[in-house]
Order: C-alpha cells, then sequence, then structure tokens
C-alpha cells in the first residue's frame, strides 16, 4: 500500500499536468505514492500518456470539490494529498509532509510562485474583514513587505485557519469523516470550508515550509474567467451562508449589490437560494 495518494484534478491544461507528472517523477520515490488524476472533461483526453496512473475520466465538467471526493474514492493510502495540476515539485516535499500528518489531520506546504516569491497560500476564515485584508495581501504579494510578511509568519511552528487547495494534505480517515469536500461548492472555498469542519471537528491544521512546491496559480480558470467570477461569488454566499451570522450574509449581500449593479447575472446570484 502506497503511504500517500496524490488526487489531481486535471481540466485543461495539459502541459501543466504532464509537467507535474514528469516532476513527481523526478523527485519522488515511486514506491511511496500512487497518483490519481480525475478529468474533468477536458479538450485534451491524457489517459493514454498517463498509462501508469489512475486515470479518471468524467463525461462532464463536475467541479473540484466533486471530483475531488471521487477521486478520493478510488484512493488506497492513508494519507490523500490534494495538488493542483498547475504544480510543480522541486524537491522530495513528501517526507516532511509525511512528518507532520503524524500530528495534524490537515497539513499544506510551502507554495512558491512561478518567480520563486511566496505564495499566500493560508489564511483566516473568511468574514468580511479577514476578506479585505486577504485580498489587500494578494494584491501586494510579491511587495517586499508582503514577502517578508509571509517569511516571519512562517518561519516557526504555524497553524493557520485554513491552507490552500492547491496542495492540502489530509488523513484519509479525517476526510472520510468530514463526508469530503462539500460539493455544493463548484469552484473556490471549497479548501475553506473543509479546513472550517476540520477545526469543527477538533482537528488541527499546520502550515510545512521545509516542503515547497511552485503553483504557477490560475492557468486553467484564465480559461473561462467569467464563469469563474460567477462560481467565487456563489462559494463566497455559500460559506457565509453555513459558517457566519444572518447579518454577516446580509451585509456581504448588501456590499456585492452595491459592486455589482446592474449586473443582472451576478445579482441573481448574490440574492438566489
Amino acid at each position: 500500500m502506497p503511504a500517500v495518494s496524490i488526487i489531481t484534478i486535471y481540466y485543461n491544461t495539459p502541459e501543466e499536468l504532464l509537467k507535474l507528472f514528469d516532476s513527481m517523477q523526478k523527485y519522488l520515490d515511486p514506491s511511496l505514492y500512487e497518483f490519481i488524476v480525475a478529468d474533468n472533461n477536458s479538450e485534451s483526453n491524457l489517459s493514454a500518456k498517463l498509462s501508469s496512473i489512475k486515470y479518471i475520466r468524467f463525461n462532464e465538467n463536475l467541479g473540484f470539490g466533486k471530483a475531488c471526493n471521487r477521486a478520493a474514492g478510488e484512493a488506497t493510502a492513508p494519507i490523500l494529498f490534494f495538488i493542483n495540476p498547475d504544480s510543480e515539485l522541486i524537491h522530495n516535499c513528501l517526507p516532511p509532509m509525511l512528518t507532520a500528518m503524524k500530528d495534524f489531520a490537515v497539513a499544506g506546504p510551502q507554495v512558491i510562485n512561478s518567480d520563486r516569491s511566496l505564495q499566500l497560500s493560508f489564511g483566516p476564515f473568511l468574514s468580511i474583514s479577514a476578506e479585505a485584508k486577504q485580498r489587500f495581501l494578494t494584491k501586494h504579494e510579491r511587495d517586499v513587505w508582503v514577502q517578508r510578511w509571509i517569511a516571519r509568519k512562517t518561519a516557526g511552528p504555524f497553524y493557520p485557519d485554513y491552507v490552500s487547495g492547491c496542495a492540502l494534505m489530509i488523513r484519509t480517515s479525517v476526510f472520510q469523516q468530514l463526508h469530503g469536500f462539500d460539493e455544493d461548492f463548484f469552484l473556490y472555498n471549497e479548501d475553506v470550508d473543509l479546513c472550517a469542519r476540520a477545526h469543527q471537528a477538533g482537528h488541527k491544521i499546520a502550515y510545512v515550509p521545509s516542503a515547497q512546491l511552485v503553483h504557477h496559480r490560475n492557468r486553467s480558470v484564465q480559461k473561462e474567467p467569467n464563469r469563474v467570477k460567477v462560481e467565487y461569488r456563489r462559494s463566497q454566499i455559500l460559506y457565509y451562508r453555513k459558517h457566519l451570522s444572518k447579518l454577516s450574509l446580509l451585509g456581504l449581500r448588501l456590499y456585492l449589490t452595491i459592486k455589482f449593479v446592474l449586473q443582472w447575472s451576478m445579482l441573481r446570484v448574490i440574492w438566489g437560494r
């Protein structure tokens, strides 16, 4: 039995996925892991090129969370490691991650941008104020002061509210206990929701700076920008409805109504049930 089931959700990023696979073959001990790709009905079927792995192809785009859950159902390892297809390994990140998993239920590595700057791959649970701060930091992520802030924040033991789903490791037993990702989230915030439910169940989350990988960020979502904007707001509304007060949800809806006034498709998302 492998120690880790590495799961990637693939949607129209063939070059990136193959590059990720090449980096896994370069740096990882093949006896340590199995690789599962869930293909959300991509234009390029890579099953022939990835014949040595578990390749699951769906006849429609199930979204991130639902595809992850289907892939996790095929996993055989006691640890699941969800990695975005536009990621790339730069060393064997599994040993320090597995060491962390002895004490924690969920863990995330240090994620690096394409230019090797530190990526903001963690954050606080969502609220209007927390999201405003996170957006500001993300906007200035490559600025020296934010890079220094991330480095200081993560220099010692660090236990954020959530780690990004671009590279998220979780015990299979905990994933099953939580019934996986909430499939009502099509895209965005399903990682924050999963970590929130893990916290509520008494589990701990760790950031592991000694494990690193590169995330080339947003390669697949750039292909459908309009849908991505809608799904982001749909997921944001859903998270607030699940985890925050009715007053917070109302405040978010009023803010978004002002932001997207006269954009009727977005307003239907904001005020829909």
